[in-house]
Parts: C-alpha cells; sequence; structure tokens
C-alpha cells in the first residue's frame, strides 16, 4: 500500500476520537474503495474497530494489548515454537471471528525486555535492603 495522507491533531485530541475522522476523510477526499487504517493501540480501540466494519472496503492494521496476547499465549493458540523457522506466524482465535492474526516476534524487544526487567528487580531489591536488615515487621 501507499500512504495517501497525513494529520496532525492538537495535542489534547484524545487518539480514539482520529480514527473516524481519518476514514471519512481518506473516503470522501481521495474517492477510494479499498483502504487499510493503521493504527496504534491508542487509536484503534474495539470500539472504533467495530465502527470501521461497517464501512465496506475498509480494513484495519493494529496490534492487541498484551493481555489479549497473553490470553492467546494461555490459551495455547500463540506459543514460541511457531516463530523457530521465521518471527511471523498467523494465527486464528474464536475471540476473533473473521480476523486474520499475525504473530510477530523480535529478538531484539525481547533481549532489550529482559534487561530492563533484570535492572528493575535489581533496583527493587536495592530499595528493599534497608527494610530487610531491620527485620519483622515490615
Amino acid at each position: 500500500g501507499c500512504p495517501v495522507a497525513v494529520q496532525v491533531y492538537a495535542g489534547n485530541t484524545a487518539d480514539p476520537k482520529t480514527m473516524m475522522d481519518q476514514v471519512e476523510k481518506v473516503r470522501s477526499r481521495f474517492n477510494l474503495t479499498r483502504v487499510v487504517m493503521v493504527g496504534d493501540r491508542g487509536s484503534l480501540t474495539s470500539t472504533n474497530i467495530e465502527k470501521i466494519k461497517e464501512y465496506p472496503g475498509v480494513g484495519w492494521i493494529g496490534a492487541l494489548r498484551g493481555e489479549s496476547i497473553g490470553k492467546l499465549v494461555r490459551e495455547g493458540i500463540l506459543n514460541r515454537s511457531l516463530f523457530d523457522h521465521q518471527y511471523l506466524a498467523e494465527i486464528q482465535s474464536p475471540d476473533y471471528p473473521g480476523e486474520r492474526l499475525i504473530a510477530c516476534w523480535n529478538p531484539l524487544l525481547a533481549d532489550k525486555r529482559v534487561r530492563t526487567r533484570e535492572s528493575l528487580l535489581l533496583a527493587t531489591e536495592k530499595k528493599l535492603e534497608p527494610l530487610m536488615q531491620h527485620g519483622p515487621p515490615y
């Protein structure tokens, strides 16, 4: 695809309020019959996705929130073995009927998250040391 428009909103405009405005603008201004809206977790809310579904020829690409990804992992739909040969996998879930879910694994981001988690744990342990030296009650 090819980006056809960019718009900057005032800093106090909530992300979810921008998406449907853009759907209307792209359809009317450029007279497009097929368009894919790309948004982040803030602009592509479940409410906006339901509204987008009402427009024929309009699709979307977005990202699931962490809790939704966690649920797919717990249900066994998404697991690490899907990424053994490549970093992308297509999955299906009854929670998203008729939707195409593409999962990706980024080893660089995974490494960064491990380092961040270790750093936060170390900082927490250092903050707790004075409490532990005094013994119970904490």
